[in-house]
């Protein structure tokens, strides 16, 4: 167990209202250090903490004393595991990311989507033309067989809209494997479609901020392959595995 002291600590994530992609890039950069980038930043608080005489003395006034390094111990090395595919099988680089070996061959095991809604308002009409295409283009590759959707075209965004017309369509319509809509980005037309298709009629969704998809025109096509592996996910699909036993 670790004690925190209020006193010591900060409240850590970013408020909602001040969260843009600049401040996110530069808070991942920052996560994601190297062990050696860690053990520089931590050894260089140490450094600065002890030569600052009224940190010293704040230290020492609540009985505390920082030694000039941290706690060394012997960790395991372990070997590296085998991601294997469907038809193939690799050793993982070092940094340990296999996003683009498993958006290039086909996974383990994939469900067919032949019966799926693309809810959409009707401003996003041509985006969401594009979005289907893609989805068509890239699904070979990842081995899923995508059929063409059940379009469901709004007349406008608000969330009296889209509830409304989800749970009419859920409501009378039980072979619907997976709910796709585009949105505006809102949070809270995210958590009604999300508590509508979790809670009340339960059937795998998958919500799409428009602006991630007009925002990265070159992109789009990287960026349909991650949401058609998350969708392959939550229908009961498998992306890829190790070798059990370990």
């Amino acid at each position: 167990m670790v004690l925190l002291l209020p006193e010591l600590t900060f409240m850590t994530g970013i408020p909602s209202k001040k969260k843009d992609s600049r401040i996110v890039k530069d808070v991942t950069r920052e996560m994601l250090q190297s062990p050696k980038q860690h053990y520089a930043r931590l050894t260089s608080l140490l450094h600065r903490i002890k030569d600052n005489p009224e940190a010293s003395q704040e230290l020492l006034r609540w009985g505390l004393i920082l030694d000039s390094d941290i706690h060394r111990t012997q960790g395991r090395v372990l070997p590296p595991e085998r991601i294997n595919l469907r038809y193939s099988s690799f050793i993982p680089a070092d940094e340990l990311g296999w996003s683009k070996e498993v958006t290039r061959e086909a996974s383990i095991s994939t469900i067919a989507m032949n019966c799926w809604l693309l809810v959409y308002p009707k401003r996003l009409q041509d985006l969401a033309k594009d979005l289907v295409v893609t989805m068509e283009s890239v699904s070979g590759p990842l081995g899923m067989h995508v059929s063409r959707p059940v379009l469901v075209v709004l007349k406008d965004d608000r969330i009296e809209t889209y509830a409304k017309t989800i749970r009419g369509i859920l409501g009378s319509e039980e072979s619907v494997q997976m709910v796709l809509c585009l949105t505006s980005g809102r949070e809270d037309l995210y958590n009604t479609i999300k508590k509508l298709c979790c809670v009340q009629f339960p059937v795998p969704s998958q919500i799409i901020n428009a602006q991630t998809l007009m925002s990265q025109v070159g992109k789009m096509r990287a960026v349909v392959q991650k949401v058609l592996l998350q969708m392959n996910c939550k229908m009961g699909g498998e992306l890829w595995g190790v070798d059990i036993p370990l």
